[in-house]
């Protein structure tokens, strides 16, 4: 009886000894995250508090808005909408949800409407209903895409351990594993941390405050910031292959005290066959990362230098936006000015005026057109019509700064030549001084 009574008291100190251990353990490992998050949240909560701040200020002074009708459709399309009271929140929410969908697809280095200095009138036609239009689906598809990285990012992916050896070595083994495990849970959140912090910058375009910037590259110049790390972190852990042979280094180690010498000469050999194993490994995994990525470095290396090489001539970079975008009224305005006269040998007077008509045919009430005709009108000698259109210019008030120096040194010249033509000159400025007290 005594004999059973110690042996079922040893079992109990076993059990509540294993016990304190695990508890000790978990509080060891919940320590370095705890820790990280105690690091990151003041940050994250200063920041959050300074955005709020400026953003409240802002509004308080009634400058977080641009004013109604300075943004048109040639620059901002969907703002169009919303100064006209046309679109429902829904509207709203849809359309905004495809263009953030689009800019987050570029940071990752897809660019599905093509390239395009700028994205204006009819370039991404309005989402009009939420069934039969498949563009929907992109949005959906970033939402899930999101939504795995961080389920990602705090669970990760479970790795099946073998099992085998002695208790003692299988509670070392399974501490070590928790021990990496929890390492690898905090290099993960804090990757999906640094990947939304940098995703997080593509806020002005999600359509909550009102900017004149549409769909542009250069939004998402800080965003492909964070694409670069998460996916160089992935490639790491792909080209770096798990320790799964953690394990077998101290499998075969006996408890039995007269087989010590043999089991330490069997683990040193089987360390350096799990070294050596793991190095074949990484040259395998390396080599596959070059052959599946190296297709891709290279097709971003020639987007990049092409896209660079356009933006470096104004020629290749409005043709390409024309491509992309043919109804686009500011890309067809500017490149009407390379043929009348930007570009001393491209000039075609006749080919310009044929762009302005199809700019001015998209947007009728985009008019700064007319500033456009009075140039090469001038050019073409043909004054009566340059006149008519410099003075639709100055009622302009996109071009009427501009327009108004042109008028003064152009009838400071004829009315010297030419009396009989201060009729014409009266009946404009009455037109122009009557616009302006309408706007007024």
């Amino acid at each position: 009886r005594l004999g059973w009574w110690r042996l079922d008291g040893m079992e109990d100190d076993a059990t509540t000894t294993e016990e304190e251990e695990k508890k000790t353990t978990t509080q060891k490992q919940q320590s370095p995250l705890m820790k990280t998050f105690t690091t990151l949240l003041p940050r994250y909560a200063l920041l959050v508090l300074i955005s709020v701040t400026y953003l409240l200020y802002r509004h308080y002074n009634d400058t977080l808005s641009i004013p109604t009708g300075l943004i048109r459709p040639a620059e901002n399309p969907f703002y169009a909408k919303l100064d006209s009271n046309e679109w429902t929140l829904r509207q709203r929410i849809t359309n905004y949800s495809y263009v953030l969908s689009l800019h987050i697809m570029k940071s990752f280095g897809v660019d599905l409407v093509g390239f395009s200095h700028e994205y204006g009138f009819d370039c991404i036609p309005e989402i009009t209903s939420l069934s039969g239009d498949a563009r929907l689906l992109l949005p959906v598809l970033m939402v899930l895409v999101f939504a795995g990285i961080a389920v990602w990012g705090w669970c990760g992916w479970k790795v099946p351990s073998s099992g085998g050896g002695s208790s003692s070595n299988n509670n070392s083994k399974r501490t070590r594993r928790r021990q990496k495990e929890h390492e690898d849970k905090v290099h993960r959140i804090l990757s999906t941390l640094v990947f939304f912090s940098w995703m997080a910058t593509l806020f002005p375009i999600s359509g909550i405050l009102k900017v004149g910037t549409f769909v542009a590259d250069r939004i998402v110049v800080a965003s492909s910031v964070g694409t670069c790390i998460f996916a160089g972190r992935l490639l790491a852990l792909w080209m770096t292959p798990r320790e799964s042979n953690e394990a077998t280094s101290t499998s075969t180690t006996s408890t039995t005290n007269n087989k010590e010498k043999t089991t330490a000469a069997t683990t040193t050999k089987e360390e350096t066959t799990s070294h050596m194993s793991e190095i074949r490994n990484t040259t395998k995994s390396f080599k596959m990362v070059i052959l599946f990525i190296s297709p891709c470095f290279i097709t971003l290396a020639m987007r990049t230098h092409s896209r660079a090489a356009a933006w470096m001539d104004s020629v290749p970079l409005f043709e390409s936006s024309l491509v992309t975008c043919p109804r686009s009224i500011k890309s067809n305005l500017e490149i009407s000015k390379i043929y009348s006269g930007l570009v001393p040998h491209m000039v075609d007077y006749e080919k310009s005026l044929k762009l302005i008509r199809t700019a001015q045919s998209i947007d009728p009430t985009y008019c700064d057109v007319h500033q456009q005709y009075s140039h090469v009108y001038f050019h073409q000698q043909k004054y009566i019509l340059f006149e008519r259109e410099m003075a639709q210019s100055l009622r302009c008030p996109f071009t009427m700064g501009q327009a108004m120096g042109n008028w003064n040194k152009y009838w400071k010249v004829v009315l010297k030549q030419d009396a009989s033509a201060k009729g014409r000159y009266d009946k404009y400025m009455a037109s122009i001084q009557e616009e302006v007290a309408r706007r007024e």
